[in-house]
């Protein structure tokens, strides 16, 4: 072998030539022979090593007699060049295993992949466009998921906040009842009551910030990718493309693991101690704060009546039809109403009207899509309108034209779920930009579906049939029914919100009543609307963090009910 930077005293002709690999080592080394499937010229070490190495082991080798006279030095652009192996420092990193999904030099190929499929990566590096694109998308989703965590994290910073004033006015009204010898008790249980609210804001700072530090590290990885595709450093572009796909899962598992760590679902409530009045003297205990316990479908729930909310504006021109409503906030909600086209936000702490945006035909249904958006069903223009909202108004930001027409919608991991159509009716899936995924239209599946969401397992679809036979069916993500409930008496299903404990509350407008069902689509107990008059129900929401439950009602016979939503509470009993 030659001694490296010098050329061996060969032929006039073969002075000239170079062994291709090792100038890209920076070194010189004479020609031995030749590679017809690489078109390299080789020194005589990289000629025997082609030959045992596995992923050329069966390359056609010329020698020196028949070996080309003439060379084109190496393709690779100078700012091109491969980073070095960290095991083996000098050696480029040129091979990709399949099998590991790991780069790596040819010592590591011969050492670690004899048996794997390996390929040269300036063979394979320059058409990665569509593995990048989707490797971009997945940083992409899981960068949003990290925002849709920090808003929401905030979001129960303020609903702690608003659950302590709650639960300390109620200390507060309690206290009213015995005398000042229970001043110290007092203090005591208030503070009991900070640690608990204190250590669920830590848990949420600690999704913060977590999620924070994972959004800015992915962010970094997604301005290096993009400046290496930019400058066309396509090796360089792949190997950081493959070390990112192993961080990236490393990420999106971290991120599932801050979320299991610092679950903060459950309410905090006060228990009063009602015998402490006559039993002050001896009796020590003011009473207890205690964590929410988790509701469960076995349990029943009681709905308690607690007012309502006014829907009207003054630029209505007709009486209100509510056929949707949706939680933006523990704070505020969309509604869709019919009969004036429009989407309102409400403030329903207060009861007032936050703003609007007037449509150009009648919306059915309002679902809330991350980042600040809206998703509005337009049934008579088959499309669907998206919105951007604000804390003081909305905007137009584009339409997806459907084809159908479309009535219910839902949102899954940057999906839409349609439920279209009437006799037959059909479910179509399809992404944010409008492109059709898949849709369902088996005979005999729906006939008039009208309202659709996805349980919060995100396994299945729940969907309410309106037409002729009267039904809510349960079906997974290929269209396959999972459960039916049909019992007689229960007519036109509309609505449909699911609970935290997994059970659905089914709005059966022309039976005046709302039905509870199980995600076995069973008859679930609930008490507390056979004292309310529900007059046509149309639409259900429910707030998870203050457990309140919004109903809209359909006028009838004279009477107005459709301008206000009506207020519940929930208890699981």
């Amino acid at each position: 072998m030659a001694v490296p930077g010098k050329l061996a005293a060969s032929s006039k002709q073969d002075s000239n030539l170079i062994c291709l690999p090792c100038d890209r080592d920076g070194l010189r080394e004479s020609v031995y022979g030749f590679c017809q499937d690489c078109q390299e010229h080789l020194c005589e070490t990289c000629f025997k090593h082609h030959k045992r190495s596995r992923p050329s082991m069966n390359h056609v080798l010329l020698g020196r007699d028949e070996m080309p006279k003439n060379q084109t030095i190496d393709t690779v652009r100078p700012g091109d060049k491969t980073d070095f192996c960290a095991n083996h420092k000098d050696n480029s990193l040129d091979f990709y295993c399949y099998k590991h999904r790991k780069v790596g030099c040819y010592v590591c190929v011969t050492l670690e992949h004899k048996l794997c499929e390996v390929d040269y990566i300036p063979d394979i590096s320059g058409s990665v466009s569509d593995e990048i694109r989707d490797l971009m998308t997945e940083m992409e989703y899981l960068v949003n998921k990290c925002k849709t965590n920090m808003e929401n994290a905030k979001t129960a910073t303020h609903q702690l906040d608003l659950n302590y004033k709650n639960v300390a006015e109620d200390i507060k009204r309690f206290r009213k009842e015995i005398n000042d010898r229970l001043d110290h008790m007092e203090i005591e249980i208030t503070s009991k009551l900070e640690a608990l609210v204190n250590t669920a804001k830590v848990k949420q700072e600690n999704v913060n910030v977590a999620c924070g530090e994972i959004a800015e590290e992915v962010n970094c990885s997604q301005l290096n990718l993009n400046y290496l595709s930019e400058e066309n450093k396509q090796n360089q572009l792949f190997i950081e493309m493959k070390h990112v796909e192993d961080r990236l899962s490393i990420l999106t598992c971290k991120e599932k693991q801050i979320l299991e760590d610092n679950e903060t679902e459950d309410d905090i409530e006060f228990t009063p101690n009602k015998k402490i009045i006559e039993l002050l003297k001896t009796e020590n205990n003011f009473g207890s704060v205690s964590v929410y316990g988790k509701p469960s479908a076995d349990k029943a729930i009681c709905v308690q009546y607690k007012g309502t909310v006014s829907v009207k504006s003054s630029s209505d021109k007709k009486e209100c039809d509510v056929t949707s409503l949706v939680m933006i906030s523990p704070s505020q909600m969309a509604v869709a109403d019919r009969c004036n086209r429009s989407i309102k936000l409400i403030d329903v702490e207060n009861g007032a009207l936050i703003s609007e945006i007037t449509l150009s035909s009648a919306p059915l249904d309002v679902i809330s899509l991350p980042q600040n958006k809206l998703a509005v069903a337009l049934t008579d223009e088959n499309h669907i309108q998206i919105l951007s909202y604000t804390n003081t108004g909305m905007s137009f930001d584009r339409r997806l034209d459907v084809r159908e027409s479309c009535f219910g919608i839902a949102c899954c991991q940057d999906k839409l779920v349609v439920a279209c159509n009437y006799n037959p009716g059909k479910v179509i899936i399809l992404n944010l930009a409008g492109k059709v995924l898949n849709e369902f239209d088996s005979p005999g599946l729906l006939n008039g579906p009208e309202k659709i969401v996805i349980s919060r397992d995100e396994k299945f679809l729940c969907v309410s049939d309106c037409f002729e036979r009267y039904k809510c069916v349960k079906m997974d993500w290929q269209g396959n029914t999972i459960n039916v409930y049909d019992e007689p008496g229960y007519k036109a299903p509309f609505g449909i919100q699911e609970l935290e404990d997994g059970t659905f509350l089914v709005c059966y407008s022309k039976s005046n009543t709302i039905v509870r069902l199980s995600g076995s689509c069973k008859k679930c107990e609930m008490k507390g609307f056979e004292k309310v008059n529900l007059c046509r129900p149309r639409a259900v929401a429910y707030c998870d963090r203050n457990h309140t439950l919004y109903v809209s009602l359909a006028s009838k016979k004279g009477k107005s009910v459709s301008d206000t939503i009506k207020v519940f509470k929930v208890k699981w009993m």
